[in-house]
């Protein structure tokens, strides 16, 4: 018959492990980077084309508003995230509910 010490050893030492793995692949209190680089994408830059091709001017107006729907998630992801972090009068506002858009084309 085994000695049930050494199992309940190996299995008490199994948590801590997991719990310290675990710490490790946190961001060490800093806020996610893909957030911060989407906070200060640059704004598409429209091109001549604008003040004479309606489509030129719709893909780009549609590019500034996607430009700006992504910069709002991202500073509101950041919000909250410094909001969890115990910051004091945030007013975050809350995650999208709705599934993104899917565009069929450029």
């Amino acid at each position: 018959m085994r000695s049930t010490l050494p199992r309940l050893a190996a299995r008490s030492a199994l948590l801590p492990a997991l719990l310290l793995a675990s710490a490790c692949a946190s961001t060490g209190g800093l806020p996610p980077r893909a957030d911060l680089i989407a906070a200060i994408e640059a704004k598409p830059v429209p091109d001549d084309a604008i003040a004479t091709d309606p489509v030129a001017e719709a893909h780009y107006n549609a590019s500034v508003e996607a430009w700006g729907d992504r910069v709002r998630a991202a500073g509101a992801r950041l919000c909250r995230f410094f909001q969890r972090r115990g910051m004091k009068d945030l007013d975050c506002p809350e995650p999208a509910t709705h599934p993104p858009l899917i565009r069929d084309g450029p």
